[in-house]
């Protein structure tokens, strides 16, 4: 009986890193995609005539499509869970997004802007990854 126990754990332990792996590589995944659309979306902005007041809601529904194809990467691989490893990739992403701006020279504030980045992260995130597991 012990031995079945040990196995058992050390197969929990193995399934429990293969989710943070693969929350881990959504996480980055969604970081380099809203990375990605922002670099072409300066581009498009430098050569047509949009007006300023465009940036915030482009880049917020940027953030969101990140975040869900984020979520849907992360649990497109696995066959259970995939809610969890959605909203576990979401608030990575806010996380590494927030650190991102630490490092090149923003400020970082624990206030409502960042909860509520928080907040859409996670519920975002969760859809994502519910959707991702059920695309298989």
């Amino acid at each position: 009986m012990k031995k079945g126990r040990k196995v058992a754990a050390k197969q929990e332990e193995s399934s429990m890193t293969k989710d943070l792996a693969q929350v881990g590589r959504g996480s980055v995944f969604a970081v380099l995609l809203t990375l990605l659309c922002i670099i072409l979306f300066a581009v498009i902005m430098q050569l047509s005539s949009l007006t300023e007041s465009i940036i915030r809601p482009v880049v917020q529904v940027v953030r969101i499509l990140s975040i869900a194809v984020g979520g849907i990467y992360a649990a497109g691989k696995g066959v259970r869970r995939g809610w969890l490893k959605g909203a576990g990739t979401g608030i990575l992403y806010v996380i590494l997004v927030s650190l991102i701006g630490i490092i090149s020279g923003g400020q970082f504030a624990f206030d409502r802007i960042f909860l509520s980045d928080m907040i859409m992260g996670i519920i975002v995130g969760t859809v994502g990854g519910a959707i991702g597991v059920n695309l298989r």
